[in-house]
């Protein structure tokens, strides 16, 4: 893997929210993650599946990824050092594993993309929600798996709250819809052997020109609730074998 990080990659991370790696991991590793999670997310689908949904997650559970070895390969994949020293750069502060998606396009064609803020769908009022983007940073690393059509962003929106016209678009008041145009926004594409790494608190929308099956990987700065993973069985168990021990601080819980 490459692991030369160019100099304005935490420059570009803080001012607008986002950078692309291009050819950032061997193609080989490429090839295993999707064929170990094309498995997960038939897994997935047999149990969660709705011609709406662009997105499946906690691939890493027990109950979508079976096998202990392909447990394994994503955990260890998920803690291995081309993607903790891009982390070293998004945190200030130590970081941690939160879940993992894998977003395609929907079964009903009549779903469209749409502008949104990942934090929106917490059911928590707007000042909340601003607040909490202030403290909580969380950040999705993006492996396409399969060529991706792109991801659009309104560059810097993870750190403010929506223009009059963003929040009227975002949250479809006054006739607007969410997946109109925007002011400032910016499509980036991306292909197997890329890694995108871009903030959840953008205001973003996917991409259904062509297929798309790409394999996101959630890092926080704050830990995942115990609650979650007893009930999802996302995390490592004792079966689980991580390449260093130092690493598991990534998994742990509160």
């Amino acid at each position: 893997m490459n692991e030369v990080i160019p100099s304005e990659v935490k420059s570009q991370l803080e001012t607008s929210g986002y950078y692309l790696f291009p050819n950032y991991l061997p193609m080989d590793m490429v090839r295993i993650l999707k064929k170990i999670l094309l498995r997960s997310n038939a897994e997935w689908s047999k149990e969660l599946n709705h011609p709406k949904n662009v997105n499946s997650a906690y691939l890493t559970s027990t109950k979508f990824t079976k096998d202990i070895n392909d447990r394994n390969i994503l955990f260890q994949f998920i803690e291995s050092e081309p993607l903790l020293n891009i982390g070293k750069i998004v945190f200030n502060e130590p970081m941690y594993f939160l879940n993992t998606q894998i977003f395609f396009n929907p079964e009903d064609p009549n779903k469209l993309p749409y502008w949104h803020r990942d934090i929106q769908y917490m059911g928590m009022p707007e000042e909340d929600q601003y607040k909490r983007i202030q403290k909580d940073f969380v950040w999705h690393f993006r492996i396409p798996l399969e060529t991706d059509p792109g991801i659009w962003f309104v560059p810097g929106s993870h750190k403010r709250w929506d223009t009059e016209e963003e929040r009227k678009i975002r949250l479809e008041l006054e006739g607007k819809k969410n997946h109109e145009e925007l002011p400032n926004q910016i499509l980036i594409p991306h292909n197997p052997g890329d890694l995108l790494v871009f903030s959840a608190h953008l205001i973003h929308k996917g991409n259904y020109d062509t297929n798309r099956f790409s394999f996101d990987i959630i890092y926080t700065n704050f830990p995942e609730r115990k609650e979650t993973a007893n009930h999802w069985d996302h995390f490592p168990d004792k079966e689980t074998k991580l390449e260093n021990l130092k690493k598991q601080s990534i998994f742990q819980l509160i």
